[in-house]
């Protein structure tokens, strides 16, 4: 055969000389690893992941170490806001917040539940600002009226009582206060509903008698309430009574102021006046003193 039709030939394959006809690499060429049995293949996997996780948690801890305990963090400032009648140092004291203190320690629920337990906060928030501030928002109730109830109580103007009247509670905040009498000691237990609805109504007759002609004539002492749900006020230093009966009660201040007006013409002096008549709503009784 010319070299131009010579047939390139290949090295036999090589076989196994015991006779097994497996075929072997060629030579030269490296045998391939053995293959990794799969649980050691498995158990590598575990340990990479374990070294991970310990690596993770390592640096975990030694980052919040140093957040707990670094002076970067430490409490420097209580910001208090919204408050009127209780200061801000009052109300720091109540939290238990420490300057000084992690502010990362510092726990927020609890924070929250011991001024909440002030009888003057209605609602207080508390919030972190990084890195060393606590800011506190609180919602104070205001003092609508005072209700003799046995003791004698600060109430909202939804008539709910919510502090007991105490000496150090400051007197600007008590001076104009209406008075509201008449009320049993356990009738917040028996109908709290409608205590809570007669005292309401006493202060806004307060706040009626207050838009009437008759609050020139003296300032309003009391409001009191019968039993059977009729009320009255007491007015000036003279204590004059003005029975006023059930509602509606403007008609009835109106009559009222027209009567004092008369008398003070006169110059006579009454002790009470009487406008309850409502079969007979025309009909006014004086009681001079």
């Amino acid at each position: 055969m010319t070299p131009g039709n010579r047939r390139l030939s290949r090295p036999p394959d090589e076989f196994d000389s015991s006779g097994g006809g497996q075929r072997q690499p060629p030579s030269g060429v490296p045998a391939p690893p053995p293959a990794v049995p799969r649980w050691l293949a498995a158990l590598r996997t575990v340990a990479g992941v374990a070294l991970v996780i310990a690596t993770s948690v390592g640096v975990a801890w030694v980052a919040r170490r140093h957040i707990m305990t670094s002076p970067r963090f430490a409490i420097t400032a209580v910001d208090v806001s919204g408050n009127e009648h209780r200061s801000a140092d009052a109300i720091v004291a109540e939290s238990g917040l420490a300057v000084g203190a992690n502010v990362f320690l510092a726990d927020i629920d609890a924070v929250q539940a011991k001024i909440a337990a002030d009888p003057w906060i209605a609602g207080v928030t508390v919030a972190r600002r990084l890195p060393g501030t606590i800011l506190v928002h609180v919602t104070e109730r205001r003092a609508a009226a005072l209700v003799a109830l046995g003791d004698t109580f600060l109430t909202t103007a939804e008539g709910e009582p919510f502090k007991k009247l105490e000496p150090d509670d400051p007197p600007e905040d008590i001076a104009d206060l209406p008075l509201v009498t008449g009320l049993r000691p356990e009738s917040l237990t028996d109908d709290h509903d409608g205590t809570t609805r007669t005292i309401r109504r006493a202060i806004d007759l307060a706040a009626e008698f207050g838009r009437s002609p008759l609050a020139r004539r003296g300032q309003l002492e009391e409001v009191h309430v019968e039993a059977d749900g009729s009320y009255a006020l007491v007015v000036g230093k003279s204590a004059m009574q003005i029975v006023l009966g059930a509602p509606p009660f403007r008609r009835k201040l109106d009559q009222a102021a027209r009567v004092v007006a008369e008398l003070d013409r006169r110059g006579a002096k009454a002790d009470a006046i009487m406008v309850d008549n409502d079969t007979r709503p025309d009909r006014v009784v004086v009681r001079m003193r």
